[in-house]
C-alpha cells in the first residue's frame, strides 16, 4: 500500500511537468526557426522568393511561434498550479505566508512570556 502512494507521488510532479513542458516549447521553437530557413532557402534557391521576402516571411513565422511559446508556457503556468492546488500541495505564497504567522505568534510569545516574568513576578506556582 506505501509503495502504491510512493509511485503516485512520484508520477505527479509539477515542477517536473512544467520543466519539460517548457523545453518542448524551445524545441518546438527552434524547430520552427530552422524548418522555416529551410523552406525560405529552398523557395529562394528555385527563384520563387527574393531573399528579402523571404526573410519577412521567416521573422513573422518565428514571431508568431514566439507568441505560442509564449502562451504555453502561460497555460503550462495556470494548469501547474491548478494541478498543485487539487494535490494540496504548498505553494511559496502558502509557505511565506505560514512563515511570517509564526514569525507574529513567536513575536507574541516573547512579549506575553516578557510580561509575565516582570521583575517581581514569579511564573512558580
Amino acid at each position: 500500500m506505501a509503495d502504491e502512494k510512493k509511485k503516485s507521488d512520484a508520477q505527479f510532479d509539477p515542477a517536473g511537468i512544467a520543466e519539460k513542458a517548457f523545453l518542448l516549447g524551445l524545441g518546438i521553437l527552434e524547430t520552427t526557426r530552422e524548418k522555416t530557413g529551410d523552406l525560405a532557402n529552398d523557395l529562394i534557391e528555385k527563384g520563387k522568393m527574393s531573399s528579402s521576402d523571404a526573410k519577412k516571411v521567416a521573422d513573422k513565422i518565428g514571431e508568431v511561434a514566439e507568441e505560442s511559446q509564449e502562451a504555453m508556457r502561460k497555460t503550462v503556468a495556470t494548469e501547474t498550479q491548478k494541478a498543485m492546488k487539487a494535490s494540496g500541495a504548498v505553494t511559496r505564497e502558502d509557505y511565506q505566508k505560514l512563515e511570517a504567522q509564526i514569525a507574529e505568534l513567536k513575536e507574541m510569545l516573547a512579549e506575553k512570556k516578557a510580561t509575565t516574568t516582570a521583575p517581581g513576578k514569579s511564573t512558580d506556582k
